[in-house]
This record gives structure tokens, sequence and C-alpha cells, in this order.
């Protein structure tokens, strides 16, 4: 009985959907399906920065790295000496 009553559910639902969709041309498909695209990007790229896979400025995070660094650099003392004449 539950089977039955979950199949008339699903084939009301399909039949709502084909009604919905009934009227629309394929220029509004491509504006829906181009929509989706942007809004999955847009999600993608949300989650990125959420887990902080994605920097806001590449070239700030190298500075602060190297800021980070720089104590732990010693300069290599080298003796000049001119040749030539």
């Amino acid at each position: 009985m539950l089977v039955f009553g979950l199949v008339v559910y699903a084939i009301a639902r399909v039949g709502r959907f084909i009604a919905s969709t009934e009227k629309l041309d394929w220029e509004q498909v491509a504006t829906i399906t181009g929509d989706i695209g942007a809004l999955k990007k847009s999600i993608q790229r949300l989650n990125n920065r959420i887990n902080g896979m994605e920097a806001h400025d590449p070239s700030a995070l190298i500075q602060a790295i190297s800021a980070a660094q720089a104590p732990n650099v010693t300069p290599i003392q080298q003796n000049v000496t001119k040749q030539g004449g």
C-alpha cells in the first residue's frame, strides 16, 4: 500500500513538472541553464573561501610568508675585491 502511494505521488510530481515547463522556449531554457552554471560556480568559490583554499590577494600572502621567515634568514657575508685595471 505504501509503495502504491509513493508511485502515485511520484507520478503527480512528474505531471506538475511537465505542466510547469510546457510553456518554456529554448531561449528561456538556455538562460536558466546559464544561471544555474553561474550559481554553481559562485557556491563553489564560497565553499573554497570558507575552507581556506582561496587567497584573496596572492601578493599579500607571499609578503606575509616572507615576513614570517625573515628572522630565520641570515645574509651571507662575502669579501669583495676589485679586479681589473
